[in-house]
């Protein structure tokens, strides 16, 4: 400890206000102007999204020129949470996700896929994950977190979510658990929007604030903030916990007593940025008690938020002590993960993608499969016409979905006929399905709830004979699909080892262990 109070003593003004900002860079090599800005600026962290990956090997550069370019190592995140949000999906193991995940109930499970993907992302000279989700999804309509939740029970996503928190800190990567107070029961996206939770301080802590206390309770060293408002916490319904003393401070801080990092969502979504505006956002947070700043896409605004913090402490708007309590906060996290002596340079790569890794996803996608409806058809006989729907992102949040796999694919030459459908384009898909024949037809659905035009597929198929339909998003979609599918398997993933785990319950391979984990009749 007393190495890193050395260290903060010895910084300048502006290399502390540096170390506040976790920023994004626009591309998967450092440009010129890139480096200028890096070294102006300071960060004391570096974010990357799916525009920073090109290949494993590109990362691990792309990490070591990061660090050799700053004087005081930095953290180095992505959002690697398996599933839809996963910012590198080539050349690392894949897991299905957290619903899959709390679908499996196994704490074991989820610490053995923290622990994988921690080890890979620290190969690659990524020491933090903004990861695991901790928020309870307890609304069918939420249009941003849903699949991202391992379910709607508070014991379950703080049993599974502390789990894969120690996993990724076992392998020396800082967890942050998101987002808190919770944005499982919103409606509204707060990358477009300002949503509010309206429920009272008991229900709250019984639901929303529950896994967050177990794993801060269990050793987790970082939390991201909601842009949500709160109002039995925060009385000024215009302010969002992200920028809320009685949040920040008397409720994580005090209240919950929580000592580790507190990282701001990014702050140019649009519940900060058209409402108080990303710089003066940047502030508030500090004020409020965050730690780090989140600016991820625009050099131009990191630049401004970073002069206006730096003015505001001169100023005296943000004290010199509010300041240095945070810098000690970040300086002790490096120190204790090995970053700040570069730990991970002096190891021995470890293999990517090893043998007994894949065998761990594989098993956790088959436990995760959830056999609704339909049990009496399987295993499926007969002509199996497959119809996939092209899977595809539903929110800024996920990026784009990188090549994703197909039932048919999994299926082979097992299927009688495989086609694939454009997710959005109706009028083209109902055509291409009349030349279809089969004794048995399976659909892939994504949200059918939410986006019913898979209902007029779904009905047109009906007419050629049966349907059995496979969800690869959450399971809510039951709610509509139950009256017109003779069967429904809820594999809630797209990912490779998902489908590959539906086939074989479809055929009769494996039985369907799973069992749901948010209510959908």
């Amino acid at each position: 400890m007393s190495d890193v109070v050395s260290l903060l003593n010895s910084l300048s003004l502006e290399e502390k206000v540096g170390q506040l900002l976790h920023i994004g860079i626009p591309s998967p090599t450092l440009s010129q102007e890139t480096k200028a800005h890096l070294k102006e600026i300071k960060p004391g962290g570096v974010i990357y999204f799916s525009r920073n990956i090109e290949d494993t090997t590109g990362v691990r550069t792309l990490s070591n020129e990061l660090q050799k370019l700053s004087s005081i190592p930095l953290f180095i995140s992505t959002d690697q949470e398996g599933g839809s949000v996963m910012r590198i999906a080539k050349g690392v193991t894949v897991f299905p996700g957290n619903m899959a995940l709390g679908a499996t109930r196994s704490s074991t499970l989820a610490y053995q896929a923290g622990k994988i993907t921690g080890e890979e992302l620290y190969q690659l000279g990524i020491n933090m994950n903004l990861a695991p989700v901790l928020d309870v999804n307890n609304n069918p309509q939420n249009p941003v977190i849903g699949l991202r939740s391992i379910g709607e029970e508070p014991k379950l996503v703080a049993n599974l979510g502390s789990a894969l928190a120690l996993g990724l800190q076992d392998a020396q990567v800082v967890a942050t658990g998101k987002h808190f107070p919770g944005h499982g029961d919103t409606d509204q996206d707060s990358h477009r929007n300002l949503p509010v939770v309206a429920h009272n301080k008991e229900r709250l802590r019984n639901v929303e604030l529950l896994p967050f206390q177990d794993a801060i309770n269990k050793g987790l060293r970082a939390i991201m903030t909601a842009h949500v408002v709160f109002p039995a916490f925060e009385p000024d319904t215009t302010v969002p916990a992200t920028l809320s003393h009685h949040v920040l401070t008397d409720l994580l801080r005090v209240e919950l007593g929580f000592e580790g990092l507190i990282l701001t969502d990014c702050m140019e979504m649009k519940a900060i940025a058209d409402t108080f505006g990303t710089v003066e956002g940047a502030i508030k947070t500090i004020e409020a008690g965050a730690d780090m700043v989140l600016i991820s896409h625009t050099p131009s605004v990191q630049l401004e938020a970073y002069e206006a913090l730096i003015e505001a402490v001169k100023s005296g708007r943000i004290s010199e002590e509010r300041l240095n309590q945070s810098v000690l906060r970040i300086l002790k996290a490096k120190a204790d993960f090995g970053i700040l002596q570069q730990n991970w340079l002096k190891e021995s790569p470890s293999p990517l993608m090893a043998p007994e890794s894949l065998n761990m996803a594989t098993t956790l996608a088959r436990s995760s499969q959830t056999l609704v409806k339909g049990e009496e058809l399987l295993p499926l006989q007969g002509r199996i016409t497959i119809i996939d729907l092209q899977a595809q992102a539903t929110t800024i949040a996920e990026d784009v979905a990188v090549n994703p796999t197909t039932l048919g694919y999994a299926a082979g030459e097992a299927a009688y006929s495989r086609i694939t459908l454009p997710f959005s384009d109706l009028d083209t898909a109902l055509k291409t399905l009349d030349s279809l024949d089969g004794d048995i037809f399976v659909v892939t659905t994504m949200d059918a709830h939410r986006y019913q035009s898979q209902l007029e597929i779904i009905k047109s198929l009906t007419r050629k004979g049966p349907v059995f339909a496979v969800g690869l998003r959450t399971p809510y979609e039951y709610r509509v699909l139950a009256p017109l599918v003779d069967g429904y398997l809820a594999t809630y993933s797209y990912r490779q080892c998902s489908l590959a785990a539906a086939w074989e319950v479809l055929t009769g391979r494996i039985n369907a262990a799973g069992s749901l984990p948010v209510s959908c009749e």
